[in-house]
């Protein structure tokens, strides 16, 4: 992190207030340390030799996405948390020379915020604010907002809001995230948005500092091109008095990702230049069906004067899904039977250098085999985390009850979970039989925040306790477009069992997961 010129850390959490775990040894009451290490002191020890400074954040709580600002009662008791929380982090690591402030984890954004409860916001701000102030003199306290350029308020109508809220709030420091990792703004529009908080700033708190908490990741959570990275950060460098990496650990750093990344920002910082060789293209693509839903994709790989960062693979003229690695093969799931796919690839670099098109390959799914008897419809089935309440589980029967949905995610069928925690549903289907094939049906609607899985995982038991593992299904490429998409795992030979198990594993760190039926057939 110094080598690349980062001298400040921000520790986003140190504390769940809803599942009341801590990343240190906490003597909060019914609170529990969910880590091997002591996070916060090693952190603050590290960066005390660096010479780096240090953010220390207070809690998260997932109720959040679904509270927000909107309830009052609930926010305030959380600002109870959050006093002692910060209590007794100052009493135990506020010797470290590197503890620069605070920061608040809870983000505020331009879409569920009304103009009636920005009072409730200011009274959390000002609550805790004033308590970490009298707590640490001298230690700012940091936010890191977001908007999205598509929905809510305008620009404008968010600097209001920013006038209203600074003006009454203790917070010095706004690190507005940039929001171009998850496509919730473009580059030209992040000058409007980042003048109208500086412009709030100035009428109201121009004490306040503002920074951008610049994201380093694309829309699947993986690094962004070195050149996207710095143009972003060029496009509010007028605006701004500092930086934040949204997150050098996770997408940058060489421990973490691909080391060409980390290598490519280097030469950025030595040169002034991002480089702009591209890879040779792709040579000898092939196409082979495995069976009736996936194909298999090979080729030659591609060369870089830097290296070749991973492949983007087009599927009929549409670009469905990235690799992130020099692999020259790729594995095509979830497809429709009987049907003749076109495929071709692009390389690309850690700079965002792209290769040629690579000459097209064509493969054909064969018919599928068919599983015609549904034994879980009008099963029961238990879930291991409720449905959210605005997109219910209604009458605890949507799931095996053989209706699907559209692909709007209002539609009544569809039942949602905003986590990035795994959940699993376990259906009971009376009695023991022959198991052939599983599946399972979900949404995607990437601009509603709403993902596929990143993998269902399925087991099967004769008595609802010991499990067999039966198999996973990974994610599939179906492109950035609403649809829905089943998750299949069939042709199971020797599997017989009366509960089946399937294992949720989200998408996405903040978004939602909706699902509307489970089958298991025979």
């Amino acid at each position: 992190m110094k080598d690349a010129g980062l001298d400040q850390m921000v520790i986003q959490w140190t504390a769940d207030s809803k599942s009341q775990t801590t990343i240190y040894p906490s003597a909060l009451e019914g609170y529990a340390q969910n880590t091997t290490h002591d996070v916060v002191e090693e952190a603050l020890k590290t960066a005390d030799a660096a010479g780096a400074q240090v953010y220390i954040g207070l809690q998260i709580n997932d109720d959040w996405w679904t509270r927000y600002i909107s309830d009052g009662p609930w926010l305030r008791n959380e600002a109870k948390i959050a006093h002692a929380l910060a209590s007794e982090l100052w009493k135990r690591y506020g010797q470290h020379a590197s503890f620069a402030g605070w920061y608040l984890p809870f983000e505020v954004d331009n879409v569920e915020t009304g103009t009636a409860d920005w009072d409730n916001l200011v009274a959390f701000y000002r609550s805790t604010g004033n308590h970490l102030h009298r707590l640490a003199a001298g230690k700012p306290v940091a936010i890191s907002p977001f908007f999205n350029s598509k929905l809510g308020l305008s620009p404008s109508q968010w600097q209001t809001m920013w006038e209203y809220v600074l003006k009454r709030s203790p917070i010095d420091v706004i690190a507005v995230q940039d929001g171009i990792g998850v496509s919730h703004a473009n580059r030209d529009e992040l000058p409007t948005w980042f003048e109208a908080v500086k412009a709030a700033i100035e009428k109201s708190r121009p004490e306040a500092k503002l920074w951008v908490d610049t994201e380093t990741f694309d829309r699947d959570l993986q690094p962004m091109a070195i050149r996207s990275i710095v143009n972003d950060m060029c496009a509010v460098q007028s605006y701004v008095s500092g930086y934040l990496s949204f997150s050098f650990n996770h997408f940058l750093s060489p421990q973490q990702v691909n080391p060409l990344y980390y290598r490519t920002y280097m030469q950025f910082l030595e040169t002034g230049k991002v480089e702009k060789v591209s890879p040779s293209k792709p040579a000898e693509l092939g196409a082979a069906a495995l069976d009736a839903a996936t194909i298999r994709l090979t080729w030659t790989a591609s060369t870089d004067n830097v290296g070749v960062a991973g492949y983007r693979i087009r599927r009929n003229d549409q670009l469905v899904t990235t690799t992130h690695d020099a692999s020259s093969a790729y594995v095509d799931s979830g497809l429709d039977s009987e049907t003749t796919y076109r495929y071709q690839i692009k390389a690309f670099d850690a700079a965002g250098n792209e290769s040629d098109v690579s000459d097209a390959a064509t493969a054909t799914t064969p018919q599928p085999h068919l599983y015609p008897v549904n034994i879980a419809l009008g099963r029961p089935y238990a879930a291991t985390m409720a449905a959210n309440a605005s997109y219910p589980d209604t009458s605890g029967v949507e799931l095996t009850d053989g209706a699907l949905d559209s692909t709007n995610y209002a539609d009544p069928s569809w039942q949602g979970r905003a986590t990035n925690k795994p959940y699993s549903f376990t259906i009971d289907l009376g009695e023991v039989q022959v198991i052939r094939e599983v599946r399972s049906h979900w949404l995607q609607d990437k601009p509603s925040a709403v993902f596929l899985p990143k993998q269902i995982s399925w087991s099967i038991s004769d008595d609802g306790v010991n499990f067999g593992f039966a198999g996973t299904v990974t994610k599939p490429a179906p492109g950035d477009e609403n649809l829905s998409r089943w998750y299949t795992l069939t042709d199971l030979a020797g599997f017989h069992g009366r509960y089946v198990r399937m294992q949720v594993t989200p998408g996405w760190s903040a978004g939602w997961t909706f699902v509307d039926e489970i089958e298991v057939r025979q």
